[in-house]
């Protein structure tokens, strides 16, 4: 009678590398950052992956394009659902300084003067009210970590300053720093209700 053994030295070794492959801890999961920027280096297959575990439903679509943005909107609507910690709010306070009535005495400024310097108040007052409060005042420089790298960006009064470039809003600077065909810049820059921390310095 023949007994057989199962003691082969290698066989065993491959099941022992499985068992530790089965057990090891998962990868910890990735950031919205992370996740967005590297939407434009899959391929067609891994971005249908994508789209089915974003979507929970596959997708028949071959325009990559239109798959990149249709995944990065849905990632980004599902980090603005998340509860963010409270950041630090801006708050600007408005002086109206009344003037004396146009033809009293001692006026000693002409109707023509008064309108424009009526007109030129109402022009700044109606700039300011179109600033965006979630944004540092002109002048402050926003600092942010990018893999690695720290960015700086100096808020103008027209938009933005990155490397001697202008931008007119976050969110394009935040496309032409990642590579990404969208990017919601106030999350990019965790500014306003995505503030974890204090980025922006004098």
């Amino acid at each position: 009678m023949r007994i057989t053994r199962d003691d082969d030295p290698a066989k065993t070794a491959k099941q022992a590398t499985a068992a530790a492959e089965a057990t090891a801890a998962p990868e910890a999961p990735q950031s919205t950052t992370d996740r967005l920027t590297a939407l434009p280096a899959m391929n067609l297959g891994a971005l249908r992956e994508e789209y089915e575990k974003v979507f929970g439903k596959p997708s028949l679509s071959r325009n990559r394009k239109q798959l990149v943005k249709k995944i990065a909107e849905r990632i980004q609507a599902d980090a603005e659902s998340q509860p963010k910690p409270v950041g630090p709010t801006l708050t600007v306070k408005f002086e109206r300084k009344r003037g004396k009535k146009a033809g009293g005495k001692g006026n000693g400024r002409s109707k023509r003067k008064a309108a424009a310097e009526a007109e030129g108040a109402a022009a700044s007052s109606h700039t300011t009210r179109q600033r965006d409060p979630w944004l540092p005042k002109v002048g402050t420089t926003i600092e942010r970590v990018y893999k690695g790298k720290k960015l700086l960006v100096r808020v103008t009064e027209n938009g933005f300053e990155y490397q001697g470039k202008p931008y007119r809003s976050l969110s394009a600077l935040a496309m032409a720093i990642t590579g990404a065909k969208a990017m919601n810049g106030y999350l990019f820059f965790q500014l306003g209700k995505y503030a974890k921390t204090e980025k922006a310095v004098k």
